[in-house]
């Protein structure tokens, strides 16, 4: 019993190592080494979630810091390591509600109160942009639509908005698009920021699931869905016309 802490106490202090060294691959395999070992060891999966978060691993971390909370839930750094997870893959809300849950734990960590006014700086900084962006996305547009009328106005021999009302309605109509825009831009920005915290697709287990409906195909010459001028398909017209 002895020899196998001592054991997993030399892998950690090995991850450690690489972790200082920047070979941030090489420490997730002693730690995960060690996990094995002790799988209740809650600092093996805080160490190990902060490898996987240098290596932009965002659900893993995510993952392994949840773990650490689990296994000691007063332990205030699981929920640092939590939210550095999440402030790195831009979710500041959620990073600030964990930084709050450390800093209940430990009041008198500067870090942890850093990373929280951190968290909050840019949180504030993101408001402020998404109530500038709209404006911003609809001005170019009007822009645009303006310079089109202006075009047609000066560089065509007959233009084709005579009228104010309809050089109105094409600068409006581009403003909207204008916002539009925006709002697939920070639709997109949205889902980046969700998916990086989500599950990545297990791609052996569908290969595993389509390599299994393939085996119960009833593959008998009768059923096989022969390919038209194929090899397969004359042999099957030379037997039914024996037949």
């Amino acid at each position: 019993m002895q020899q196998k802490a001592q054991q997993v106490e030399e892998l950690k202090n090995q991850g450690n190592a690489c972790v200082k060294s920047g070979n941030y691959g090489e420490a997730v395999l002693h730690y995960s080494h060690g996990i094995k070992l002790e799988p209740g060891n809650h600092l093996l999966y805080s160490n190990r979630s902060l490898a996987f978060l240098k290596l932009q691993q965002y659900y893993l971390a995510l993952e392994d810091a949840k773990q650490s909370i689990k296994l000691q839930p007063n332990w205030p750094k699981g929920f640092f390591r939590k939210g550095e997870v999440e402030y790195q893959s831009g979710n500041c809300t959620l990073a600030i509600m964990s930084y709050k849950q450390a800093l209940l734990l430990d009041p008198s960590n500067s870090e942890i109160q850093d990373a929280l006014d951190r968290a909050k700086r840019e949180a504030v900084k993101l408001r402020k942009e998404l109530s500038r962006e709209p404006w911003i996305f609809s001005a170019i547009g009007f822009v645009i639509g303006l310079c089109i009328v202006l075009a047609d106005q000066y560089l065509t021999k007959e233009p084709s908005l005579k009228y104010i009302f309809a050089q109105l309605i094409l600068m409006v109509v581009f403003g909207g698009g204008g916002f539009l825009c925006w709002k697939g831009y920070r639709y997109l920005q949205d889902s980046q920021r969700t998916t990086l915290l989500e599950a990545p697709v297990d791609l052996m287990e569908e290969l595993d699931t389509k390599n299994e409906e393939e085996t119960n195909t009833d593959k008998t010459p009768g059923n096989r869905p022969w390919k038209k001028g194929g090899i397969g398909a004359a042999r099957q017209r030379y037997k039914q016309g024996k037949s």
